[in-house]
Formats: C-alpha cells, sequence, structure tokens
C-alpha cells in the first residue's frame, strides 16, 4: 500500500532558486510541519516540540549529529507513542531528538511553519520515498515501522 502526501516547497532566500520542502504529519495528536531532507542520514525530532521524556542510551548506541553549521549537535532518543504521514503510521518509536531552535529561527523569517522533525534519509529510503515535484507529492511506501516496548 502506498501513501501520497502533498508536498509545500517553500522558496528560501532572495533570489527564489533555493527551496526546501515541507508535508503535514501528526505527532501524538497533534499536527505539524516535517521538512524533508534527503542530505540527513537520521530522522529527527525537535526535543523542544515532542514532550516525550528521552529513553537515553540504547543498546550502546552512540548518536552523532551535524549540520552545516559548526559543531555537533547534542542529541538523546526519545519515544514518539504516535506517529502518522497520511496512512503510514508508526507506533512507540524510539527516534532521536535535538533542539531544533536554530532550525525555527531561520523559518519564523521566511514562513509561518514550526518545524516538529526532519524526515531523513534513513526513512525515505525504509518507505522507498519518491518525491514527484511535477505533482508536489511525496509516495511513501507503507513498510510496518518495527514496534518497540
Amino acid at each position: 500500500m502506498k501513501t501520497i502526501l502533498p508536498v509545500d516547497i517553500v522558496s528560501i532566500g532572495e533570489d527564489n532558486n533555493s527551496y526546501h520542502l515541507f508535508v503535514s504529519g501528526v505527532i501524538n495528536g497533534r499536527k505539524c510541519d516535517l521538512l524533508i531532507d534527503t542530505g540527513a542520514s537520521h530522522t529527527i525530532f525537535d526535543a523542544m516540540l515532542i514532550p516525550e521524556s528521552p529513553v537515553g542510551e540504547t543498546a550502546g548506541q552512540e548518536i552523532h549529529s551535524a549540520g552545516v553549521h559548526a559543531g555537533e549537535l547534542k542529541s538523546s532518543f526519545g519515544r514518539i507513542r504516535n506517529f502518522e504521514l497520511g496512512d503510514l503510521k508508526c507506533v512507540n518509536w524510539t527516534v532521536i531528538l535535538i533542539d531544533l531552535t536554530h532550525v525555527n529561527d531561520l523559518y519564523k523569517k521566511i514562513t509561518d511553519k514550526c518545524v516538529a522533525g526532519l524526515i531523513g534519509s534513513d526513512f525515505l529510503l525504509r518507505h522507498q520515498a519518491i518525491i514527484d515535484y511535477k505533482k508536489r507529492e511525496l509516495v511513501l511506501r507503507n513498510i510496518k515501522q518495527k514496534e518497540t516496548q
């Protein structure tokens, strides 16, 4: 089964030739905006917006996070009880949490969106994502997310 989501393409910058892609999702019953970031290795969520308490280091995994800005970002693990992108649903999903205040500060100047997370290559690959720029759609295959306790 496929999930097809509308993509909002936001022009960034004065020259209007830089674009960012957004989809709408639902985290624990609350609608949110998510940035599609094909250059990000991992899907991450804003530690300031997700009311989940961190679950700490899991099974010896280390989190290494860096962006295009200097330095490494402090990150932790957390759990989202319910995450939805259209018909695609993840339950009790262990996720990476990062303070996205710097990202949201940028978008406040440009758009009314508050970025709750970045959908990274791990999620896009797992769900065999297709971004159709002409139709402004994100197509995902509904591969069941492994549930954790």
